[in-house]
């Protein structure tokens, strides 16, 4: 079916400013612009929006923004006594999960109040930290007096409840997926592989979401799912037009809030932050994924874990013609650029979480990293670097993540955050579109343009020329997958 779509700015994103009065589509693919004389079977009015090529968010965890939203969740609290009161409220009886906990003191004890024999654990909001009662201590047999878990053994805390059945994880894929639709998401890199059923029933959770929604799906593989990736004797990327598998996940460090993030310069309490497994181990598992012609995605925050990883990806380079993954890369020693240069790598940026770490994150070092979320300095070494959410830690709404790309602006200071490090709204939105599809190795895609894939998002207002104290009136009106409508407002 040939389809025009008229009455919108179409920013074909080849350059600053560049648009086109109207576009023309045929079976999933764009075909022409401001074409008037073909004959077409439908028409689209887009209603004098502002139309860019789909937004694709290129790390976030679908799956578990999926839980987040089907869970007991307490991001929206911050007083001790109400978390308690919410987590009291939702005890039936049985193990309880909550999630989205920033640490506000509550300790084991708090939580046995409620109940010493049945487990219970708050999630932290980073997903790197745990909080639970004696009875989830007992059950994993670790010892803590205070019941706050970090890294690895909060991991063992929440990884022991109960699985979800299949039927239950494709129902969250496809709330996140409708979620996703109204943030004018159209595709997204997730890394889901590991941390429910495993690598056979969430790959078939996906599978079946996608046969009634589609989303263009990148699924990173968690290391420990790479046996049975091999097993599966699955095609690595494409494995159909809405799904592939990517990368190998693997973490460096920790988290920032948690003070795991590995730096070079101490945090107050004089600790540098961790490493997740040893070096050792670590060759030994890059090695593996090398043998195997795989590239990596690594997590890594702090400046010195960066600079690690840096130097072992230069040691053990990926196959030509592939790319590696760092995601976060959120401090950088002035010393690893030119490093990072020598890679063939693309980064994994989260913009928002700049004023989630920030200003308060200043009072946890004794001296400050030399560059902080450094995206202006990424560019100007002609680094890659994507945009995304990493929900469900932040909202998946590009147009947070473009805002803060833009201005880098505290809501509560109204502090500006490294103001030489602000990208033009040209580049912050390239983040979300050209940029965040180049890991999908497909050169369609990314770009409004003959031959490319017809998914677009639609906006109310022009971000070009909206002042900076209207953002909050720009919003999706509609989200395009394959020229099909998928969401409108």
């Amino acid at each position: 079916m040939r389809t025009l779509w008229k009455n919108g700015t179409f920013y074909s994103m080849k350059s600053s400013g560049h648009f086109y009065r109207s576009v023309i589509t045929e079976n999933g693919f764009i075909t022409d612009f401001d074409n008037d004389t073909l004959v077409v079977d439908r028409v689209i009015d887009c209603e004098g929006a502002c139309v860019f090529p789909g937004f694709v968010d290129a790390h976030l965890h679908i799956l578990g923004y999926g839980e987040r939203l089907s869970i007991p969740n307490v991001k929206h609290l911050q007083d001790k006594i109400d978390i308690l009161a919410f987590v009291k409220n939702h005890f039936e009886g049985k193990p309880l999960l909550v999630q989205g906990y920033s640490e506000v003191g509550i300790t084991a004890s708090d939580l046995d109040a409620i109940s010493p024999i049945v487990p219970i654990a708050l999630r932290h909001i980073d997903y790197h930290g745990a909080t639970v009662n004696s009875a989830k201590l007992k059950q994993i047999n670790i010892v803590s007096p205070t019941g706050v878990l970090k890294e690895q053994e909060a991991n063992q805390a929440i990884y022991s409840f109960p699985k979800y059945p299949i039927s239950e994880l494709t129902s969250m894929i496809k709330k996140a997926f409708s979620h996703l639709h109204a943030f004018g998401v159209t595709g997204g890199h997730s890394d889901d592989l590991y941390y429910f059923n495993g690598f056979f029933d969430t790959v078939e959770a996906f599978e079946v979401a996608l046969k009634s929604i589609p989303f263009r799906t990148h699924l990173l593989m968690h290391h420990k799912t790479i046996d049975d990736f091999m097993t599966s004797k699955r095609p690595w990327l494409d494995q159909h037009p809405y799904l592939q598998l990517g990368a190998v996940k693997m973490f460096y460090d920790g988290t920032l809030t948690s003070m795991t993030a590995l730096m070079g310069q101490p945090y107050q309490d004089g600790t540098y932050g961790e490493r997740i497994d040893s070096l050792m181990e670590w060759e030994n598992r890059l090695k593996k994924i090398r043998s195997l012609g795989l590239p990596v995605a690594i997590h890594v925050i702090g400046d010195q874990g960066l600079d690690d990883v840096v130097n072992l990806l230069i040691k053990f380079p990926v196959k030509s013609g592939l790319h590696d993954r760092i995601i976060h890369a959120s401090f950088a020693k002035p010393e690893t650029l030119n490093k990072l240069k020598k890679l063939s790598m693309i980064i994994d940026i989260q913009p928002q979480f700049l004023i989630s770490d920030f200003p308060h994150g200043f009072k946890l070092f004794q001296i400050p990293p030399q560059l902080i979320y450094p995206w202006k300095t990424y560019l100007n070494h002609s680094l890659i670097i994507c945009g995304s959410s990493d929900a469900p830690v932040e909202i998946p709404n590009p147009l947070l993540g473009i805002y803060q790309a833009v201005f880098r602006q505290s809501d509560e200071q109204s502090l500006i955050i490294g103001a030489e490090e602000r990208l033009s709204m040209f580049e912050a939105i390239a983040l979300y579109t050209t940029l965040a599809n180049v890991p999908t190795y497909h050169k369609n895609r990314g770009l409004l343009e003959k031959g490319f894939i017809a998914d677009m998002t639609m906006l109310s207002h022009d971000p070009f020329t909206l002042p900076q104290n209207q953002w909050n009136n720009l919003h999706v009106t509609q989200t395009i997958i394959d020229d099909k409508q998928v969401y409108k407002k």
